[in-house]
């Protein structure tokens, strides 16, 4: 712990990486991301990950879906008081927060001078994203699937395709071949093996980040990342080497089949498909997922008079960079 923050009966600290990994892991940072903890007297833990833009004297904070507890319970406002305070000592100039709950950001509104905007629109945040629920049941989930997804299932099982499920990331360097190959023949940027090997290994005395990859004759054909916090199971990476695939039946749907079975078995309530956007839509919606909208960011003006500058400054600067 190298710095903290005491405030209304709790503590803002930040902690190393390996904690973060419970609350943001997944993550693309464009920035080092700060993670923080805050104890209570009572025991109540909350996280936060933060990830700073600007320079010192002139920074600009974003929160992705947090701070966040470990029972996910919605933060009180007293300790989101606390972490503007930690913000305003640290010199930010604003501090921009997204959440899954309109009433919640409504609620935390009072606690300062806030702007219902994207007020740091350097770093995005997802609009909406895809969610299957998980139940215990196996035939009513895939009930809920299209028929395709069920066929597709079926069709991978009688292929023999060998599921392995690792926590290791070993596992992501052994399943890498099927990325560098997706990557050579359709173009797609991955970020190098040591990123994704870092996610692993912080992930992993949690076990919140989980390889699946289907092999064949000692080939891997296809793999997904799936990242896991309290409630929620999240796709966050994936690969089919359509070469090594040939005309064989794809492993696909039975690979998320797969991890929605784990995370259900591991307590997850949800399965996070991502976005809807891009090609690869038409694959997710033989699940059926449902689309949740995101509500508007709430940002908050720690320091109102630089912030009013920023924003009139805003349209501008943003057109120079993007």
């Amino acid at each position: 712990l190298n710095e903290g923050l005491r405030g209304s009966g709790g503590l803002w600290v930040s902690i190393p990486g390996r904690y973060g990994a419970l609350i943001a892991w997944g993550r693309r940072w464009t920035t080092i991301p700060r993670y923080l903890v805050h104890s209570r007297p009572d025991g109540t833990t909350s996280f936060a990950c933060i990830v700073t833009i600007g320079v010192r004297g002139l920074r600009f904070g974003c929160l992705l879906d947090g701070p966040v507890t470990m029972d996910g319970r919605p933060t009180e406002p007293l300790v989101v008081q606390d972490l503007l305070t930690w913000a305003r000592r640290n010199q930010y100039v604003a501090l921009r927060l997204t959440h899954s709950s309109e009433a919640h950001l409504h609620a935390l509104a009072a606690l300062g001078s806030t702007d219902r905007i994207d007020g740091v629109p350097f770093y995005p945040y997802p609009t909406s994203e895809l969610y299957v629920e998980l139940v215990s049941d196996e035939a009513k989930m895939l009930g809920g699937f299209q028929a395709v997804a069920r066929r597709n299932i079926r069709q991978a099982r009688e292929a023999g395709y060998a599921i392995t499920a690792d926590c290791s990331p070993c596992a992501l360097e052994k399943a890498w071949p099927a990325f560098q190959s997706r990557s050579a023949s359709k173009g797609i940027t991955y970020r190098d093996l040591e990123t994704y090997k870092r996610i692993m290994r912080e992930a992993e005395p949690d076990g919140a980040a989980r390889l699946y990859t289907a092999w064949r004759e000692g080939v891997p054909i296809a793999a997904i990342l799936i990242l896991r916090d309290c409630t929620t199971a999240h796709y966050f990476l994936g690969t089919i080497d359509t070469d090594a695939l040939g005309g064989a039946p794809s492993p696909a749907c039975l690979l998320h089949w797969s991890a929605m079975r784990d995370a259900q078995a591991m307590g997850c309530s949800f399965y996070n498909l991502g976005t809807r956007s891009g090609p690869v839509y038409t694959f997710k919606a033989k699940f059926r997922p449902v689309e949740h909208e995101r509500t508007a960011p709430l940002t908050f003006a720690i320091r109102p008079r630089l912030y009013a500058l920023w924003r009139r400054l805003l349209p501008a600067v943003t057109r120079a960079v993007t």
